[in-house]
């Protein structure tokens, strides 16, 4: 990619959407261009962290966070333009939140049940990255319309993506349980279900996103939740 075809990318999910009120669009497209320069630089250090372990420790953890890492990358770079898009500040808060808090998670001294944690961890890794190869080009990180997604993964729960992330936390606590990290995963867990219904009120404009949910009834444990 080119320094003017980044400049592109970083800059175009500043433009007015289509149906959305005109804002300040220099302080808009400003603000955006900061926080996607931000999202990538953060994706590209985790995916090189990820190659960095993979190459020290090539376990099946290892290869399942390169290969998630990976996907997230290429997904945010690859990712169709928006229909619409939030302009509301505090929802791109609640994004970034819920997709950084989990990097102040911390390993515990002395750990607690690597094996078990592991098998759920890897779990989550694998469930993360079949709703991430489901949701393709309409991946998002502030509500959106991307297009609606209703395969995969998708034609089980509607916030597949979430419901991977949580798990995969939750090995994570397992292996590493402290008071701290079983607070972070908590907050979390709000954090993703606050994303879900700000995510499906943006939504509920797309008639067809609403012939989905008709569908699919729960957002995240079919049945339950």
């Amino acid at each position: 990619m080119t320094i003017t075809g980044l400049i592109h990318f970083l800059c175009r999910s500043g433009r007015p959407q289509p149906g959305m009120p005109a804002q300040s669009p220099d302080l808009a497209t400003a603000l955006r261009t900061i926080a996607n320069f931000i999202l990538i630089a953060l994706f590209v250090q985790l995916a090189l962290d990820s190659v960095e372990h993979f190459v020290y420790a090539a376990t099946l953890s290892s290869s399942g966070m390169l290969l998630v890492n990976g996907l997230i990358l290429g997904l945010f770079l690859g990712r169709r333009q928006a229909k619409t898009e939030t302009t509301s500040p505090a929802l791109w808060l609640l994004g970034y939140a819920g997709t950084l808090l989990p990097l102040l998670m911390r390993p515990s001294m002395p750990p607690g049940r690597g094996m078990a944690g592991a098998v759920v961890e890897l779990a989550g890794l694998a469930m993360l990255a079949a709703a991430l190869l489901s949701l393709r080009r309409s991946f998002a990180i502030v509500p959106a319309n991307h297009g609606v997604r209703e395969g995969g993964f998708y034609r089980l729960v509607r916030h597949p993506v979430y419901l991977s992330e949580l798990t995969l936390l939750l090995g994570v606590l397992i292996a590493n349980p402290t008071l701290w990290n079983a607070l972070l995963w908590l907050i979390e867990c709000g954090l993703q279900l606050a994303r879900a219904h700000a995510e499906e009120r943006h939504l509920a404009a797309d008639p067809r996103y609403l012939a989905y949910c008709g569908r699919v009834r729960y957002r995240f444990i079919p049945a339950i939740l």
